[in-house]
């Protein structure tokens, strides 16, 4: 009789109504609205029409995915929403088979679309077994439908219930197929048999297989045939049969023998294959389930507990444990047990990597296959409760080459596992290192989005993400509330135009900004930044950002608002001051100084105050006096002056190059209500107390104040003051009393603090002009000074110079003149007169020579430059006096490097300066002696250095032998060294000296090389 098709509608109503049910039995609220289970009950109506479909894997995606959609509108977390979701599909897995009529095909289709190829891998290898089993099925069927004994299978349950005959056995039993089916095995089993019929199955159930040869049979007739008897158990999907074989041993002796050997032979294999089948299944299920419950795991427990649950459920063995490596301590920590050492193991079990085969995975990275661990090394017990185990399996688990941790499987029988159990011990090691990896992403991107959200809240500026569609995606409470003046509900999901104020917006444009339209476009199609700064919204300024977001598969644009109204404030009140100092610093005239100082603390476009008052002290009396005061005594003055500025809009500079003059200053109204005012330094007065603090004083009414003059409390009246004290580097300048008693504004603390500022820049400013004024006063009296020094000096160098002249002269000219009378006394006597011509001469030249050196030093020559070759300049000069020196008993040694040594001198000079340096060392050599010329490169210099082994210089006399007129020789002028340093000087070098006494002295001439 065919099923009666039930109508998808129905079934659907059906499956949803189950649904709801079990929802509603395990507690989990709240459920759907009426409208929404309609919806429900209508995709999963046109979800099980499109899985009945040819073309059912595309058809049924789309109505898969509603459906998912569907069940995460519950609002349900992540857990529960998933596994109401699994728990449907058990129901539509019902309701698929009844309209296929084919619970495999049903539950394979569900299968496929279900988990969108997650489990491909398991259903291929579930395909192959089935196709196996299938060809295993067909060889059997055959063999049943073909063979000439009778083939029964009967379920084991009370009555022996026959499930399948095959014609044979029909014919021995004169039953037809039909009757067979469902009839009880006991009702073939003649009265006289019956006991032989029951220990046959008691056997069986032990043996699990029983064999009875010449055994009665009833027919259906009553007539009894003997037949040999052979039965086996098998195990089907759960269910244990008895495979019956019953051969008419009267007729066909020798075939039945034979056909039983062969079907005994191939049940054999059939149950062998059908096991090898089975157990490659379990191992699928394995990965399939640990694949399918590692998409649900929300930490890493639950994929631990799932590989250990899905392992033991499958595949039977006798323990199963997962731990982690803890790299920092190398140790194993246990993360799930199943099997005989759950209660053996506790909780926080903890093993060293260094022992055991768990160790030796771990620590070689290799799987480890044992199946008779007591005759491993390394095998370790780490408790007598382990000793029932006989093979062991160890997996490592591994994450980017690293192993983490280690996959046991444990077996209480030798030869337990095979290479195939090792091939899917390390899938499932697999599986669980990339399960846990997908975690830990997933729980850092989570932690991420929501620091990100935490970020972006807690943000003090606003900020708002746009998808590509100009979108609200996130924006933070500042945005929200100060810019769009909105609420979050309203703003999120809306588009950016409906929700900016159009004020904001205008606002770019005018400024000559780029629309904020334009911008985001830009961001979104070009990846390009955008900067708007200080852009008027209101009474405040924004900068604002537009930024591209640049991710892999998405294009956002975040919009970054920020609060520039205090940067703007703060920059105009810097330039403000900037313009006041630099205006104060270069006034260096104290009237016009004071002036500007109380122009920039009350004209408008500085600090704009009504009216200003500057005390400076009086050291000498040690008190405050009125300075000066800059504004309006009465209002009516007030409104005036007010008036008058507004039409001329003046800027802060001209106020501040403006000065009436001195004169003008002092007739001023307020001037002349002020300028009497003498206020002692003492701590009963304000303004003392307001220098003593170095803190300006704020005077809330002034005129019931009685530290106050009485003139001033009358002045000010009942409107605030300030009074600012002038102190530059702890000195006391004086006090600014400011006051706005005509526009009765409130003095705040941002004017405060403003004038403070100005203060310490005035205070520097007044400093100076005092200090310059000072300084003036100075270098006029110290330059009459220098003028009558000079004078002096001046008077004494031509008396030293007019007594050294006086004494070079005369011993020559004495000399010269005593041998001249000689001559005209005896000018007969030609010998003498010869000799007496010859120290005229030779008088006569040292005298030129004197008189030579005194005009070089005198009027020296301006040095004519040029590039000379220094090495050959020394080399020429050492060839042409060498001879000289060595008749002096000098020896001369010259050491320069082989190439050129060039700078730029007057060729004539530097010779002059040489030559007298060497006379100078051979004089300072009288018993002979070393010199020593040597030049070098340092830098970009060239130096020169010219070494006697003489007397030396006594060091008393060092720091004068460069003067003029000094010398300690008899003979000498003292004007030798003088001119060499001049020369020195005058080429940009140098000429130092260093002495021993009786050792040597030694000049270093120092020139710039021709690059310098």
């Amino acid at each position: 009789m065919a099923a009666i098709r039930v109508p998808t509608e129905e079934m659907a109503k059906h499956v949803v109504n189950q649904w709801f049910q079990e929802l509603q039995d395990r507690g989990i609220h709240p459920l759907p609205s009426m409208s929404l289970r309609e919806v429900t009950e209508n995709v999963v109506a046109s979800l099980l029409d499109s899985l009945t479909r040819p073309d059912w894997k595309d058809a049924a995606r789309l109505n898969l995915r509603v459906l998912r959609f569907l069940a995460d509108q519950l609002n349900l977390p992540l857990e529960q929403s998933l596994e109401i979701f699994l728990r449907l599909r058990r129901h539509i897995v019902r309701a698929l088979s009844l309209l296929l009529e084919n619970a495999s095909e049903a539950y394979e289709r569900i299968e496929t679309v279900w988990d969108e190829g997650v489990l491909s891998l398991t259903a291929h290898k579930q395909a192959e077994t089935q196709t196996a089993l299938e060809l295993t099925h067909r060889k059997y069927q055959a063999l049943f439908e073909q063979a000439s004994d009778a083939f029964l299978l009967i379920r084991m349950d009370e009555i022996g219930t026959i499930v399948e005959a095959n014609p044979a056995a029909s014919n021995l039993t004169g039953y037809s197929s039909e009757e067979l089916l469902g009839m009880s095995a006991l009702k073939l089993a003649p009265a006289e048999e019956l006991e032989r019929f029951r220990d046959a199955l008691r056997e069986l159930r032990q043996k699990g297989h029983v064999r009875k040869p010449s055994i009665g049979v009833k027919r259906k007739d009553g007539m009894m045939v003997i037949v040999d008897l052979s039965a086996t158990l098998l195990v089907l999907d759960g269910d244990t049969y008895a495979l019956c074989i019953a051969r008419d041993v009267t007729e066909q002796r020798k075939i039945q023998q034979r056909l039983e050997s062969v079907v005994t032979h191939r049940t054999k294999e059939l149950a062998q294959a059908l096991e090898r089948e089975r157990h490659r299944a379990a191992q699928m299920a394995v990965l399939a389930q640990i694949a399918a419950e590692a998409l649900e795991a929300v930490n890493e427990d639950s994929v631990y507990q799932a590989a250990v649950r899905a392992l033991k459920e499958h595949l039977g063995l006798y323990n199963v444990a997962l731990f982690a490596y803890d790299k920092d301590r190398h140790e194993l920590i246990l993360k799930a047990c199943w099997g005989a050492y759950e209660g053996v193991w506790s909780p926080v079990y903890r093993q060293s990597a260094d022992v055991g085969l768990l160790g030796l995975a771990v620590r070689t990275g290799e799987p480890i296959l044992v199946n008779d661990v007591t005759r491993h090394p390394d095998y370790f017990q780490s408790t007598p409760a382990e000793s029932a185990t006989r093979s062991e399996l160890v997996v490592p688990i591994k994450l980017h080459g690293e192993v983490i941790g280690a996959l046991d499987l444990q077996s209480e029988q030798i030869d337990a596992f095979d290479e195939q159990d090792l091939q899917m011990a390390q899938a499932v090691a697999d599986q669980v290192a990339h399960a846990l990896e997908a975690i830990q992403n997933f729980n850092r991107v989570r932690i991420l989005q929501e620091l990100n959200e935490q970020i972006v809240e807690n943000l003090p500026y606003a900020v708002a993400l746009l998808d590509d569609k100009g979108n609200l995606v996130i924006a933070n409470e500042h945005f929200c509330r100060e810019i769009c003046r909105r609420t979050r509900d309203d703003v999120i999901g809306r588009h950016w135009k409906e929700i900016v104020p159009e004020e904001l917006q205008k606002s770019l444009s005018v400024n000559h900004f780029p629309s904020l339209d334009e911008a985001t476009a830009a961001a979104i199609q070009h990846r390009q930044d955008f900067f708007f700064p200080e852009v008027p919204y209101g009474d405040v300024w924004l900068d604002i950002r537009v930024i591209p977001i640049r991710g892999a598969q998405q294009h956002r644009v975040m919009i970054h608002i920020r609060d520039a109204s205090l940067r703007v404030r703060r920059i105009y009140q810097l330039e403000t001051l900037m313009a006041i100092a630099q205006a104060m610093e270069s006034t260096f005239e104290l009237n016009r100084l004071l002036h500007a100082i109380l122009t920039a603390a009350t004209a408008g476009p500085g600090l704009g105050f009504n009216r200003a008052i500057l005390f400076l002290i009086d050291k000498t009396e040690k008190v405050l006096k009125t300075a000066m005061a800059v504004g309006p005594l009465t209002a009516e003055e007030a409104y005036a002056t007010w008036a008058r500025l507004a039409a001329e809009r003046k800027t802060l500079w001209d106020f501040l190059r403006e000065y009436p003059g001195d004169e003008a200053v002092r007739q001023a109204p307020l001037m002349q209500y002020v300028q009497d005012l003498v206020i002692p330094l003492n701590e009963e007065n304000l303004l003392s107390l307001c220098l003593s603090r170095h803190e300006p004083i704020r005077v809330a009414n002034p005129v019931n104040e009685p530290r106050l003059p009485e003139k001033l409390r009358a002045l000010l009246g009942d409107a605030e003051a300030i009074c600012v004290p002038l102190v530059a580097q702890e000195e006391w300048l004086g006090v600014i009393v400011a006051d706005n008693a005509f526009s009765r504004h409130p003095i705040t603390e941002e004017s405060e603090r403003l004038l403070r500022l100005f203060a310490s820049s005035a205070s520097v400013a007044l400093r100076n002009a005092q200090l310059i004024s000072e300084l003036k006063e100075s270098l006029e009296r110290e330059q009459k000074m220098r003028e009558q020094l000079v004078h002096s000096e001046r008077l004494a160098a031509i008396g030293e110079l007019a007594a050294k002249v006086a004494h070079d002269l005369r011993s020559p000219l004495v000399t010269i003149g005593g041998y001249a009378r000689q001559l005209q006394r005896n000018p007969s006597d030609p010998e003498r007169v010869r000799r007496n011509i010859q120290i005229i001469v030779d008088e006569v030249e040292r005298l030129e020579r004197q008189l030579r050196d005194l005009l070089d030093f005198a009027k020296p020559k301006t040095p004519k430059l040029r590039q000379v070759n220094l090495s050959e300049l020394v080399s020429r000069l050492a060839e042409v006096h060498r001879s000289s020196m060595e008749a002096a008993g000098v020896q001369l040694i010259v050491d320069f490097p082989p190439e050129p040594l060039f700078a730029m001198v007057d060729e004539f000079q530097m010779e002059r300066v040489l030559l007298n340096l060497w006379r100078n060392a051979v004089e300072a050599m009288p018993e002979g002696g070393t010199l020593s010329v040597r030049l070098w490169r340092e830098g970009d210099f060239v130096k020169i250095s010219i070494r006697d082994t003489g007397v030396g210089i006594v060091p008393d006399e060092l720091p004068n032998i460069f003067k003029p007129f000094y010398t300690t020789k008899s003979t000498g002028s003292g004007l030798g060294l003088a001119i060499c340093k001049k020369i020195v000087d005058e080429h940009r070098g140098q000429i130092e000296v260093e002495s021993t006494v009786g050792k040597g002295t030694t000049f270093t001439i120092t020139l710039p090389a021709p690059n310098m």
